[in-house]
């Protein structure tokens, strides 16, 4: 079973692994509010490190960027723009 600290590592890796696959380095955002547990599954957001370190709309990417971490299996994947939505894992909806 994973921690919070150990789950988000993973997404770290995660998304060097997937920068390296494209033109565009991704990056956690660092803030409590962009993490977060629910069931099986820890959710972190991220998007492009110059946005990250900048905040410049400039370097924002588009579409869904939301990874879970599985508690028990470390499993890490990219959710879709539906499954954002529908689990709503930093309950933004509710603001």
């Amino acid at each position: 079973m994973y921690t919070m600290q150990q789950a988000e590592q993973l997404a770290k890796d995660f998304l060097r692994e997937k920068s390296a696959e494209s033109e565009c380095e991704l990056a956690l955002f660092e803030e409590d509010g962009y993490r977060a547990e629910k069931g099986e599954f820890f959710y972190f957001a991220f998007q492009g490190a110059k946005y990250v370190a900048t905040r410049d709309d400039t370097y924002f990417l588009y579409g869904p960027t939301n990874i879970s971490v599985h508690r028990t299996t470390g499993e890490c994947r990219l959710l879709s723009a539906h499954e954002s939505l529908t689990l709503d894992p930093f309950d933004r909806r509710s603001r």
